[in-house]
Parts: structure tokens; C-alpha cells; sequence
């Protein structure tokens, strides 16, 4: 659609050209631009979903939409597939935009996960928030499998046990279950539903991995899905994340 667009710019442009004097060169020129700028922002949003303009999303492709092309399996830009075989690009039930994640485990003993490390700021709050659709559900089904890091790498993790008496078990569950005080997801079947939680990052937490999982016998579609801090800071606050 992009490339269409700018041929009828393109062409649009030589026409103007071929009627305007001189003096009006200037002017037609920034028009081209600003239609170039119109066409490469709506490429960029492409990737989150639109929510409120004030929220910065600390995930990349958060909505889904992006996903890598000439891979052996499916995999959404950004993100980080475990058994990957369990993951699939979907375009059929869709929250907002035009794809979602398929999660489904496929053999006993395999996991369908997905996750994203991000940097987060120490005490500060985050709000986690996404939408999940359940069409099939069997013994564990799915949760959020998330991790606080001390630094980047996997060695780093801070334990479970670490986490949960930081929290107490209510609170650990919005990060390792179904929300608070839940050890799995809110199950309806066939009908959208709405994870909206919010935590505080512990004082020894520097990056934070938000993970979904579901379990073998369940099929679970993802969309929409967001980090948030939602403690007042300015910019400069954020860290890089090195990937």
C-alpha cells in the first residue's frame, strides 16, 4: 500500500511539475514531503495498537501486527518464541488491527510461550495490559510468565521465592498467573478478555521480560498487548535496552 501510495505521488508531483513556474518549485516540494512523512508515521503505528496518545508502550510490537518474514517458524518482530512450532501469525480473531498470536501447545509436555525483555526503573510502577482470547482450555490453560531481572541476561532473574515474598502470593500472581490472587487466566470461552494489572518494580530490578505462556490442550489468541510506566518521569529516565 506504501509503495502505491508514493507512485501516485510520484506521478502526481511530475504534473504539478510540468504547470507550476518556477518561484512555486518550493512549495510543491514540502507538499511531497509532507505526504511522504503522512504515509512512513502510519507504517510506524502499525506495530501497537492506538491507545491512549499519553501512554508510551515499553514494548516493541506490542499490537502484533509485525512479523518476521523467510523464518522457519512464525515469529512477531520483537518478541522471543519458546517452542516455536507452538506459536502462528493470525489473522482471523484479531482484537485490534489485522493479526494476533496463536498460541497452542501441540504435544504433551511442550509449552507454547512468548516473551519480551524491556528496561524498566527500580520502585517505579508498571501497568501491564493485553487481551486474550480462549477457544480451547484443558488442566493448567495460561498465565503470565514474567521475570524481573537484576540485569540483562537470563542469569540474572530474580528467584520466584525472592519475588513472591517480596509481593506476598496475591501480588506475585499478577506476574506468574491469572491477575491478582489468580493462578491462571479468567477462562470464558470464545469472547475477548481483558488482563489490566499493575505492579511495582522491585529496588533491585533493572529489566523486566513480560512472558505469556499456555499449556498443553489449550489455544489461547494474544493481541494488544502493553508495558507501561505509569510513574510521573521524565524521558530521561528510561533506560536503553542492548538487545
Amino acid at each position: 500500500m506504501k509503495k502505491k501510495t508514493a507512485y501516485c505521488i510520484i506521478i502526481i508531483t511530475l504534473a504539478l511539475f510540468s504547470s507550476c513556474e518556477k518561484q512555486e518549485y518550493e512549495e510543491v516540494k514540502e507538499d511531497v514531503k509532507f505526504a511522504f512523512a503522512a504515509t512512513d508515521t502510519e507504517s510506524d503505528n502499525e506495530g501497537n495498537s492506538r491507545g491512549n496518545s499519553t501512554e508510551q508502550n515499553l514494548l516493541v510490537n506490542g499490537g502484533l501486527e509485525e512479523w518476521l518474514m523467510f523464518s522457519l517458524y512464525d515469529t512477531p518482530k520483537g518478541w522471543f518464541c519458546h517452542n516455536n512450532n507452538n506459536m502462528k501469525q493470525n489473522t482471523k480473531i484479531v482484537y485490534e488491527g489485522k493479526c494476533s498470536a496463536k498460541m497452542e501447545s501441540v504435544e504433551s509436555g511442550s509449552t507454547a510461550r512468548v516473551d519480551q525483555r524491556i528496561a524498566v526503573i527500580p520502585n517505579h510502577t508498571i501497568k501491564i495490559r493485553f487481551h486474550y482470547y480462549v477457544a480451547k482450555w484443558k488442566s493448567k490453560g495460561a498465565r503470565t510468565y514474567c521475570y524481573f531481572r537484576t540485569d540483562a541476561a537470563e542469569k540474572y532473574n530474580i528467584s520466584a521465592d525472592e519475588l513472591e515474598s517480596f509481593y506476598g502470593k496475591d501480588t506475585y500472581y499478577i506476574i506468574r498467573g491469572g491477575g491478582y490472587g489468580l493462578t491462571y487466566f479468567p477462562h470464558e470461552l470464545n469472547v475477548w478478555q481483558t488482563f489490566d494489572e499493575t505492579i511495582e518494580v522491585p529496588p533491585t530490578a533493572n529489566y523486566f521480560v513480560f512472558g505469556i505462556n499456555s499449556y498443553y490442550g489449550t489455544t489461547i489468541y494474544v493481541d494488544d498487548c502493553w508495558v507501561i510506566d505509569v510513574t510521573d518521569q521524565t524521558s530521561t529516565d528510561i533506560r536503553p535496552v542492548t538487545m
